[in-house]
């Protein structure tokens, strides 16, 4: 084995992590948007005795949502905080 194989394998293992990392949150950020989606259209549905349940439901998607873009941004941005800040402005502007 060469002497820089051991350095070699690591650097390359740590690229595919990050990369995998990135997909991942990618992914779940997604799912969470989804998520998120289907809250809001259970919400504009319910009334009575489970609305105060389905307003609890969202506000617990919106925390996650906004934890899996911050996640998102850090892992696959060159500049999380614009990012965040487009996102947000995104998200408002849909509704």
């Amino acid at each position: 084995m060469k002497p820089g194989k051991p350095n070699q394998d690591a650097a390359s293992h740590a690229k595919w992590l990050r990369e995998e990392q990135g997909e991942t949150a990618r992914e779940l950020a997604e799912l969470m948007r989804l998520a998120q989606e289907m809250g809001r259209r259970l919400c504009n549905e319910t009334h009575g005795d489970m609305y105060d349940e389905v307003r609890l439901l969202m506000s617990l998607l919106h925390q996650t949502r906004a934890q899996a873009d911050l996640i998102d941004a850090q892992l696959n941005s060159a500049d999380p905080i614009a990012d965040l800040l487009q996102r947000r402005q995104m998200n408002q502007s849909k509704n």
